[in-house]
């Protein structure tokens, strides 16, 4: 007989879950221009939470699938990454999912290349993705572990995806520049 009780993995995305809605409630309380966004975002990321707690895992020909995220949380976390698109001044990533569901899946993706022409925000580019790559392999792998932490570096994980907004914003006009688009031969 096989006992279905959630695994570490989904107490884990749990546990993101819930660190994120302490992140985008704290900015709430502080008259924040998106005060409802984060609200309903933070809402949300507790039912997202809810959901992996009591979601037992799939068993299929006697074996536990692991690497499953239940529906409700999957379409919850949709509904708040919507949510944070249309209120772009929550300060939040528009893919907080992925921070959630990555303690499932054990991987977590770099924003895309800007492939900025200018040297200088080249370089700006490239310590971002360091500081990114760094805070992922760091910190994240285990913040599910100790709450407390993990609240401190999804918030730094968040600070450089707002700043990596503001670069790419940057690099798009920047690049549209006619010095800087690439000439075409007659």
């Amino acid at each position: 007989m096989i006992i279905r009780t959630p695994l570490p993995n989904a107490l884990h995305a749990a546990a993101r879950a819930r660190a994120i809605a302490g992140v985008a409630r704290r900015r709430s309380v502080l008259n924040h221009p998106a005060q409802e966004a984060l609200t309903t975002v933070a809402d949300l990321l507790d039912d997202v939470a809810l959901a992996f707690e009591t979601n037992l895992p799939p068993v299929l020909d006697g074996v536990v699938i692991t690497n499953t995220i239940p529906f409700d949380a999957s379409l919850l976390l949709s509904i708040a990454e919507d949510v944070i698109v249309q209120n772009g001044s929550t300060g939040l990533p528009d893919c907080l999912g992925r921070y959630v569901t990555s303690a499932v899946f054990g991987t977590l993706e770099l924003p895309r290349l800007l492939h900025p022409v200018s040297a200088q925000l080249a370089s700006q580019e490239t310590r971002l993705r360091v500081a990114l790559q760094q805070l992922h392999e760091r910190h994240l792998t285990g913040a599910g572990e100790r709450p407390e932490a993990a609240a401190v570096y999804l918030e730094a994980a968040f600070k450089l995806h707002l700043n990596w907004a503001r670069l790419a914003a940057a690099v798009a006009v920047d690049n549209a520049r006619p010095c800087n688009r690439p000439t075409v031969a007659q």
